[in-house]
C-alpha cells in the first residue's frame, strides 16, 4: 500500500512537471504580452506602483527555485552516479536518473541507494559496503545544505522564506507547489512589509 501510494505520487509529480514544463514553452512564444498581462493583473490587486515590482519579483522567485530544485537534483544524480560507478553497482546509469526524478520531486535518494547499500552489505566486504552506506546517506542530506546556498540567489526577499513557501507548496501541491507556495509566500511577505513600513515600500516602488 504504501510502495504504490509514493509510486502513484511520484508518476503524478513527474507528470505534473512535464505537463507544467510544456505549459511554459507554449507561454514563453508570448513572454512580453504576458508580463504585460501580469503587470496590469498585479497592478489592480496590490496598486499600480507595485504591479511591476511584484511581477519581478515573481519571476525571480520562480527562477531561484528552479534552480535551486534541478540544481541540487543534479548535483545529487551525478554523486550518486560516481559512488555506484566506483562501488561497480550494475546499471549505475538507471538508478542515477532515477535519482534525480526523486530528488526533482523532492523525495530522498536513500529510497533507491539505501537498498542498493543494503544490498552490497551481501556483495561487498563490510568496510566498503559501510563507506558506500555513508556515502549514500551523505548524498541523500546534502540538498539540506546545498538549499541554502541555491535558493533566494537574485532575490531580496530572505532566502528562508522561500524556502518555506517552497517546502510548504511541495507538501500540498507535490512539484507544482514549490513554485506556487514560494512566490506566494515571498508576495506575501513584501505585502507584509509594505503594511508595516508603507514609506520605505513607496520609495523602492519608485525608484524600480
Amino acid at each position: 500500500m504504501l510502495t504504490g501510494h509514493i509510486a502513484g505520487h511520484t508518476a503524478g509529480s513527474v507528470f505534473q512537471f512535464i505537463f507544467s514544463v510544456i505549459i511554459a514553452g507554449v507561454l514563453f512564444l508570448s513572454a512580453s504580452g504576458s508580463y504585460r498581462a501580469s503587470c496590469d493583473f498585479l497592478s489592480g490587486v496590490v496598486g499600480a506602483d507595485r504591479g511591476r515590482p511584484f511581477t519581478d519579483l515573481s519571476i525571480l522567485t520562480i527562477r531561484s527555485v528552479a534552480k535551486g530544485v534541478l540544481g541540487i537534483a543534479i548535483i545529487q544524480a551525478i554523486l550518486s552516479a560516481i559512488g555506484l560507478v566506483v562501488a561497480g553497482v550494475p546499471a549505475a546509469g538507471l538508478w542515477a536518473g532515477i535519482v534525480l526524478v526523486l530528488a526533482i520531486v523532492q523525495l530522498p535518494p536513500l529510497i533507491v541507494l539505501g537498498p542498493i547499500a543494503i544490498w552490497y552489505f551481501s556483495v561487498a566486504e563490510p568496510v566498503p559496503a559501510l563507506i558506500f552506506l555513508v556515502y549514500a546517506t551523505i548524498v541523500s542530506v546534502s540538498d539540506a545544505f546545498l538549499k541554502p546556498f541555491l535558493l533566494g540567489r537574485g532575490v531580496e526577499t530572505p532566502m528562508l522564506v522561500i524556502l518555506i513557501g517552497a517546502i510548504g507548496g511541495a507538501i500540498a501541491k507535490g512539484i507544482i507547489g514549490l513554485f506556487i507556495g514560494a512566490v506566494i509566500l515571498a508576495l506575501a511577505y513584501e505585502l507584509l512589509i509594505g503594511w508595516m513600513a508603507p514609506e520605505d515600500a513607496h520609495a523602492e516602488a519608485a525608484d524600480s
